[in-house]
């Protein structure tokens, strides 16, 4: 977790650098570059923090150990369906949202009922048939 940490806080600390120097070739004028740049560093700097906070109350992790071998760290990952469709209709779904979003907000209107429908399906799919607990 010590090289995650680390990743994230040189994310974090490059990001804002360029967008300090971006800002400063741009005038600060631009409304795009700038602000999103600052919004990215923002989101390696929090999770730069939030691993940090985690690795204080956690065990040290088998690839921070330099004699850790790959094999020690199977295990189970999750709960997984398998065979779930219900993730190609959401990304579908989603795609056609953000269609919307850049052609015409009618679209949008239309684009939410299927994401509504995809996402709750998703969730809910544990709950049915041969899943069901």
């Amino acid at each position: 977790m010590r090289t995650n940490i680390g990743v994230f806080l040189g994310v974090g600390a490059f990001l804002l650098v360029i967008a300090f120097i971006y800002g400063f070739v741009t005038g600060f004028d631009e409304l795009a570059g700038f602000p999103l740049l600052l919004l990215s560093a923002g989101v390696g700097f929090m999770l730069w923090f939030y691993l940090r906070m985690t690795a204080k109350n956690s065990e040290v992790m088998d690839s921070d150990r330099s004699d850790g071998e790959i094999h020690e760290m199977a295990g189970n990952y999750g709960d997984f369906a398998p065979w779930s469709w219900w993730p190609l209709g959401l990304g579908a779904a989603c795609a056609l949202l953000v269609f919307g979003v850049a052609y015409d907000w009618w679209v949008v209107g239309i684009a939410l009922v299927p994401t509504l429908f995809f996402t709750v399906g998703w969730v809910m799919e544990y709950n049915r048939k041969r899943y069901a607990h």
